[in-house]
């Protein structure tokens, strides 16, 4: 049932219990409990129902379910192999309550007209750019003219036009191909494609097989090109149930505790493994990285910056007819309310418009 549709139900009985003389409470609508609660984030090439991030803590460990089953909620997932842009449409079709996805499809669904908030960050992670060996790629600048893959409409996608524009390369510049991830693997590993850019194991794998190097990564650094992405709730769901929306970001914000602690890496890796892909994909993404720094759900200058950014190249790529205003997007009330009951406002460090820690 559509949140406008339990909606109605709810105020149909209201009023006609009001109507048979019984007593109605003012808040009986807000009052009244979904009976679930959907939520989504991006799909992966094996297919599995699991996440990565901190959304994968959240699945695996059944918090939600285990937080809100006296309530009678059940708890809906969605990982669409379609990611971003197939996200977009269920929220589009009023099939969703949250999602946690990639920075560009969020930007553009906002910009579409989708009415969602930003409840949290989910963090910054490092993009690959990976070549087949006999492609003749060895730096950004080697792309030029090259057949290069990644999905449009995904974070992806805006990482690969930073990464070329730190070349002094434009999209005209390379063969771009729209493939989903399974499908980049496939062509990439045939020789129909040359390169692939994207995020962690999806493209680690390929280096573990062989098929392809790293050409370039911005894995150890904050710089243009890293992927980003959001924890958003509809407009319906977060005027209906308050509280309820509340309880969903502490639990979220419980899992990038989670994530984020260095006695958990081990059983991360096998959370994530989850998902069907290696292991030890994992293991090479988060080589020599701190987990905090990777997993940090702070809404901060430099989130609203890259933010910032993604609006601008969706403008430009006529992917939004014009840009909206960040700040009025991000609603960081549930996240400042979430770290202060659980006491961890000095858990992540925040950082700056440029990506550098703020010293308090």
């Amino acid at each position: 049932m559509s949140i406008n549709r339990r909606m109605f139900v709810a105020a149909l009985t209201a009023v006609m219990g009001f109507a048979a003389g019984q007593a109605m409470p003012l808040q009986a609508l807000a009052a009244e409990k979904p009976s679930v609660i959907r939520l989504a984030s991006f799909g992966n090439a094996a297919g599995k129902p699991y996440g990565t991030g901190a959304i994968g803590v959240l699945r695996a460990q059944e918090l939600l379910e285990k937080e809100f089953a006296a309530d009678g909620i059940s708890i809906e997932w969605q990982f669409p192999r379609g990611t971003g842009p197939a996200i977009n449409e269920a929220i589009a079709n009023g099939q969703l309550d949250f999602a946690y996805y990639g920075g560009l499809p969020n930007i553009v669904g906002r910009g579409a007209g989708l009415k969602t908030k930003v409840v949290s960050s989910y963090g910054v992670s490092p993009s690959y750019v990976v070549a087949r060996p006999d492609a003749k790629i060895a730096s950004i600048a080697d792309l030029k003219g090259k057949k290069v893959a990644t999905s449009r409409g995904t974070i992806n996608e805006l990482s690969l036009f930073r990464i070329l524009e730190q070349a002094g390369l434009t999209p005209d510049d390379i063969q771009f191909f729209d493939l989903q991830t399974a499908d980049q693997i496939a062509a990439i590993t045939s020789g129909d494609i040359d390169a692939v850019v994207g995020g962690g194991s999806s493209v680690l794998q390929l280096v573990e097989q062989n098929i392809a190097t790293v050409v370039f990564t911005t894995k150890g650094s904050p710089a243009p090109g890293s992927n980003f992405g959001s924890f958003v709730v509809t407009d319906a769901f977060r005027e209906a149930y308050p509280d309820l929306t509340q309880r969903v970001v502490n639990k979220f914000v419980e899992a990038s505790y989670f994530a984020s602690d260095e006695k958990n890496r081990e059983a991360l890796f096998d959370i994530w493994a989850l998902t069907g892909s290696p292991r030890s994909t994992f293991e090479k993404d988060y080589a020599d990285e701190v987990l905090k720094d990777r997993q940090s759900p702070l809404l901060d200058d430099f989130y609203r910056a890259n933010v910032t950014a993604g609006v601008d190249f969706a403008v430009s790529q006529k992917l939004i007819r014009k840009p909206f205003d960040v700040n009025e997007w991000v609603d960081d009330s549930y996240l400042k309310k979430a770290l202060k009951d659980y006491g961890y406002e000095n858990v992540w460090t925040p950082r700056d418009s440029k990506g550098n820690a703020v010293q308090f």
